[in-house]
């Protein structure tokens, strides 16, 4: 810890499925990993972010402790924020075979290529996340709290690219046997799909899951799967230390479905 007490987590294997765990606290970086170490992320479920109307919209569950208030904390750009440990998770199985065909390798093909790296631009790929629409929960705070993370090694970026041009991108943290993606982009067709396939290529023999944390429309197509919270929670405290990913790079060819998928 830094300098701090920890927080007190509540018992989330109890946490109910449509309530956040907490509400408040910070993202600096030991907090997101405090958070992460059980099971939990922040997310703002509401588009209003006042806090007097979150705290108002739970203050039944946080009287009878259902909900835990964390203390908050003034900072420039604070939200009020709100933890969420889903009673269901959706997950890919690290080695997924429907993943496979994303990675066409091109290097014998002289036509068009993408490049894909690991950690080579992880704050751009934040901050293209932060810019996407409805993105706006990533603060400045929170952006710099995940790149001390990401220099500390707990968390990575999958960069993919075109010439010399980002094109899609995703980051989160890993712990355990759980790799736990934050946000992901794309501004080409399929793109972000090559970017989890890389992450589970990459994964393999390391880690167990990718969580997804929350449902997506991107995420209905990379053929993800549920877990209970409790698979979930043995699968990340299999082990408390950060995953180490290879950062080498591959050239893949643009990806398209077939008429089969």
């Amino acid at each position: 810890m830094i300098g701090d007490m920890p927080w007190e987590w509540v018992d989330l294997s109890a946490a109910e499925l449509d309530l956040p765990v907490a509400i408040g606290g910070s993202t600096e970086p030991h907090r997101l990993l405090e958070a992460h170490r059980h099971g939990a992320f922040p997310f703002p479920r509401h588009r209003d972010h006042a806090a007097a109307t979150q705290r108002a919209r739970y203050a039944h569950h946080l009287a009878d402790g259902r909900i835990t208030a964390f203390p908050a904390v003034k900072s420039v750009d604070a939200r009020p924020l709100t933890w969420w440990s889903p009673a269901r998770r959706p997950v890919i199985p690290v080695g997924a075979r429907h993943l496979s065909s994303c990675l066409r390798h091109s290097a014998d093909d002289t036509g068009p290529q993408w490049i894909v790296s690991c950690d080579h631009a992880f704050a751009s790929v934040v901050e293209d996340c932060q810019e996407q629409a409805g993105s706006s929960w990533i603060t400045d705070a929170y952006r710099a709290s995940l790149i001390a993370l990401h220099e500390a090694g707990w968390a990575h970026s999958i960069e993919i690219w075109h010439e010399d041009t980002l094109i899609a991108g995703l980051f989160g943290t890993g712990i355990g046997n759980v790799f736990s993606v934050d946000s992901a982009f794309g501004r080409h067709p399929h793109a972000t799909r090559v970017a989890f396939a890389d992450l589970s290529r990459r994964l393999h023999g390391l880690a167990e899951l990718i969580d997804i944390q929350v449902p997506h429309d991107y995420a209905t197509a990379l053929g993800t799967r549920s877990v209970t919270r409790a698979e979930y929670l043995e699968a990340l405290l299999a082990v408390d230390l950060p995953l180490t990913i290879p950062t080498g790079v591959l050239a893949v060819r643009p990806w398209a479905p077939t008429a089969h998928g």
